[in-house]
């Protein structure tokens, strides 16, 4: 029998079944015709029509191998794998070495997820016949189903170079090397199978996929429309379209997606549990327990229904529940499960038994980069910088922290002599990252190059005031428009949140040399300095809340009517330094709250140190003026909830980061109050 290439019989399959049903008529027990029709059937998706004519095919020619191998791939197609294995197995009494019979035995046992013995099979297909390229593919299959993608990509590397015009090849390479973490090669490799068969709807999905986690939406949008053009029942297309929209912000359209899905199989678990992450991401909590409850309903042992109930309980602030979803998550073999269950261990305190936690996800799915970041992370608060800023570079293909990550044509700087070179440094998250990472500059032009210093808008004018800056051994350029500059601009770059790494940076060796940002604008700093005070009392600027976007800031940040036991309690001359919606709360302060709004009108940053140079003392939730403030010199106390943020670590009331700061931890999660008792006791202490 001729091997099945399903893409040549495409667009030819009626002509096909006309030419067999004639022949049949004639000759209704012709063994090639009933073949040719089970194949036909199959392609076309008629999988009991497959199995009757490939029954009667055995039936016709009980003794042809070809008819068993028929009948064993029309019973595959049904699930129906122990009497497929069955129909092998008589075909091997006719030939035991025949390669047809060995590649659909490993095609039936990957399926039926026994990948290791489907690689014996492929393999002993093989030595038959070595350039058969559809084994090679086939092994690579197998080997992919255990994880082994390096290993599935140089089968299918192999069938490529002997059938250099299978898309199916071509499609699996693209697959695997997205598992590799090579996006840019597994785009070609998608596009190739496109270009070799325009109408591959799971080429499309995968595609749009693979586009979609590179943060380019709307050609990964267009790929999954032509996807689910193709094929109007392909549910993981409509998910991932959903998905799109999701991370948006577009729920309605969402939404939309995901009842295409379920009109298609309102069973499916995935699309359950897609269900419920968008109620979550609405905080609709109530909808997002019912989705679960009727996935658990369906399938008891559903391992990411297990881990969905955690990441539920976890936003609830039910950590001890949370774990306990978790540990059954992971039992079931759910491989970031275990991730999860770390970050509610931190949650309880219980640090060691999260760092575990973390190592093991890691060490169950090493390419996951959430479970490698959130590793980093607790790392990093422990002290274990070494390991932690090298873990700390999974940020980049971790979706969640940046969802379209930069390219550039230039290399990355990995920190060797730089001869004169041009090094763009660029801010990647927050304004208070920049301002605490950018004293590496001067590191940078230590080792003989030329930093181009690409930050956000509000802190643009600030770095002017750095000492390489002011030397002339630097330069600083707006964020936007380095990004889009030309090849010429600079010669290699590095994120400003990677230079810890780059450096070998310890807890010893924090650079700080004293402050290195300023107020270095004489006339904003006179401006400042007419700004009314109250003699004899110190000058202290006040400041509650940070970037609302923040996924973390429910936590960081407070109300300003949170610090009025402060404000009634310490006679000084309170001055805001609070920016943007959570200044208006100043208005709402009565008389006996007096506090003046010293930065809400501030055009930027540079403006905010002008006045932050006049105060004797800065008191803050862990905002952008924190590390303004410390990064000035000045005293500045920190006021961190119980799980504070990675950098401040744990069990401390100082930070490497900036020797004028003191940091003050909730004693249990959102204890603002006992907080607040504290700095008092300081303040009042300190006003003597």
């Amino acid at each position: 029998m001729r091997d099945f290439k399903r893409q040549e019989w495409r667009g030819r399959l009626s002509e096909l079944a006309l030419r067999y049903q004639r022949v049949l008529a004639q000759q209704p027990e012709n063994l090639q015709a009933l073949l040719g029709m089970s194949l036909v059937a199959q392609a076309s998706g008629q999988g009991k029509a497959a199995l009757e004519v490939a029954a009667a095919a055995v039936a016709s020619a009980p003794a042809s191998l070809h008819a068993w191998v028929a009948l064993g791939q029309a019973l595959t197609a049904e699930l129906r794998f122990d009497e497929a294995e069955r129909a092998y197995a008589r075909a091997l009494r006719i030939d035991g070495a025949d390669a047809l019979v060995r590649l659909a035995l490993g095609e039936m046992k990957t399926t039926c997820e026994r990948a290791q013995e489907a690689i014996a099979e492929f393999r002993q297909a093989l030595k038959r016949r070595p350039r058969w390229a559809v084994a090679h593919l086939g092994l690579g299959n197998a080997l992919a189903r255990l994880g082994r993608h390096g290993d599935a990509l140089a089968s299918y590397e192999k069938a490529m170079e002997l059938a250099p015009r299978s898309p199916e090849a071509q499609f699996a390479a693209g697959f695997a090397l997205a598992q590799l973490k090579r996006p840019r090669e597994a785009e070609r490799r998608y596009r190739r199978a496109l270009f070799l068969r325009p109408d591959f709807a799971a080429a499309w999905l995968n595609l749009g996929v693979l586009l979609r986690e590179q943060g380019r939406d709307f050609a990964a949008e267009a790929a999954l429309e032509r996807a689910v053009r193709l094929r109007p029942k392909l549910i993981s297309a409509w998910l991932n379209l959903a998905l799109v929209e999701r991370e948006r912000g577009q729920p309605a359209k969402a939404e939309k997606h995901l009842q295409r899905a379920l009109a298609i199989d309102p069973a499916r678990t995935e699309t359950l549990i897609a269900c419920c992450h968008l109620c979550a991401a609405q905080q609709d909590r109530a909808g997002a327990w019912t989705w679960l409850r009727r996935v658990r309903d369906l399938d008891a042992g559903c391992q990411e229904a297990h881990n969905m109930e955690g990441i539920l309980l976890h936003e609830e602030g039910r950590f001890e529940e949370a774990v306990a979803a978790f540990e059954e998550a992971e039992r079931l073999g759910h491989r970031v499960a275990a991730s999860n269950r770390g970050n509610s261990l931190l949650e309880l305190g219980r640090m060691e038994d999260a760092l575990k936690a973390h190592g093991l996800a890691v060490q169950l799915d090493p390419q996951s980069a959430g479970s490698r970041y959130n590793l980093a992370l607790t790392e990093l608060r422990l002290g274990d910088w070494k390991k932690g800023w090298a873990d700390y570079e999974a940020r980049w293909n971790f979706r969640e922290v940046h969802r379209r990550p930069r390219r550039f044509a230039q290399p990355r700087w990995q920190g060797g002599p730089l001869n004169g070179r041009r090094v763009l440094l660029h801010a990647e998250q927050g304004l208070g990252d920049t301002i605490q990472f950018c004293r590496y500059a001067v590191m940078v032009a230590a080792r003989g190059g030329l930093p181009v210093l690409a930050v956000q808008e509000p802190v643009k004018r600030l770095m002017q005031s750095l000492a390489v800056v002011r030397g002339g051994a630097a330069q600083v350029v707006s964020l936007g428009a380095a990004l889009s500059s030309t090849r010429a601009a600079f010669d290699c770059e590095c994120p400003l949140m990677s230079l810890p790494a780059v450096f070998g940076t310890t807890l010893e060796t924090v650079p700080w040399h004293g402050a290195y940002l300023g107020a270095d604008m004489p006339e904003m700093a006179a401006k400042w300095r007419r700004f009314p005070a109250c003699v004899g009392r110190p000058r202290i600027g006040l400041a509650w809340a940070g970037n609302p976007r923040y996924k973390a800031d429910g936590q960081r940040s407070i109300a300003l009517a949170d610090m009025l036991p402060l404000l009634r309690s310490v006679e000084t001359d309170w001055i805001s330094l609070q920016k943007g919606e959570a200044a208006a709360q100043i208005a709402e302060l009565d008389a006996q709250a007096p506090l003046r709004d010293g930065s809400s009108g501030d055009c930027d940053l540079a403006e905010t140190a002008a006045l932050v140079s006049t105060l004797d003392l800065v008191i803050t939730t862990d905002t952008s003026i924190a590390h303004l403030a410390g990064a000035m010199g000045k005293p500045v106390w920190i006021l961190l909830p119980h799980l504070a943020d990675w950098r401040w670590m744990e069990g401390t009331e100082q930070t490497p980061w900036y020797p004028t700061a003191r940091l003050f931890r909730q004693s249990q999660r959102g204890d603002w109050r006992g907080v607040m008792e504290r700095v008092i006791v300081e303040a009042k202490e300190a006003g003597r």
